[in-house]
């Protein structure tokens, strides 16, 4: 199968989409968009640079920390994606055309070559474009197997860099299905858990006891001597 990935990072995504746009998108009854609107209509931050404070109006961006604000996110770029005319694009997986998968801000374009990852990774930042959106160029990248030509994949004259792995979703991804890193990766982050629980551990046991001066009480070193204990 001839395949090609592409990894788009987004700049800033919760941080820069518009909030008319996230309105415009939720799709749900009028009494909820009336709740959003209250939430985000007359929001403002304030700075306070050499003391003089600065009131500046917030008209991009969702908030964050709630439950909410990622469900938010999600309903935006799901009505971007359903705008975009991809239906003739991707590979063909158990009779159906897959050309995306998405995660959040997390995407990833799936062609058969790199001429049409140019045409959806353009078509994709129009459509981002129009609420507020843009594309990091420097940590997108793409990845192919060994059936696609080997060919320069650029976007408004920037290259886009070739990359042989790719961490999507906490997983290495590669096309020579080499589980290799992978299990690199997870090895090494067992080895720093071990490492960091046995450091904790160390310092609650050279960790003196405190002396409780609320209560004028001395301080004692307590050993299993002193309970009777062999």
């Amino acid at each position: 199968m001839h395949l090609c990935l592409t990894f788009i990072d987004l700049k800033k995504a919760f941080d820069t989409v518009e909030t008319e746009a996230v309105l415009e998108a939720l799709g749900v009854p009028t009494q909820y968009i009336r709740i959003f609107r209250e939430l985000y209509s007359n929001f403002t931050t304030r700075i306070s640079p050499f003391y003089d404070d600065i009131t500046i109006d917030v008209r991009r961006g969702i908030r964050q920390g709630d439950t909410v604000s990622p469900k938010v996110f999600t309903a935006t770029l799901e009505d971007v994606m359903r705008r975009l005319e991809w239906n003739d694009m991707g590979v063909r997986v158990d009779g159906l055309l897959l050309h995306h998968l998405r995660f959040a801000d997390d995407i990833v374009l799936i062609t058969p070559n790199i001429s049409q990852a140019e045409r959806m990774l353009a078509d994709f930042d129009y459509a981002c474009g129009k609420i507020g959106l843009q594309l990091n160029l420097t940590k997108t990248m793409f990845m192919r197997n060994g059936w696609v030509p080997d060919a320069p994949f650029s976007f408004n004259g920037t290259n886009i860099s070739e990359c042989s792995s790719y961490v999507y979703l906490g997983r290495e991804v590669n096309m020579t299905n080499d589980l290799a890193p992978e299990l690199g990766r997870t090895k090494r982050t067992w080895s720093l858990q071990e490492h960091r629980g046995r450091s904790e551990e160390d310092e609650e046991h050279q960790a003196p006891c405190p002396p409780l001066q609320h209560h004028r009480s001395p301080c004692f070193d307590l050993r299993f001597g002193n309970l009777g204990v062999t």
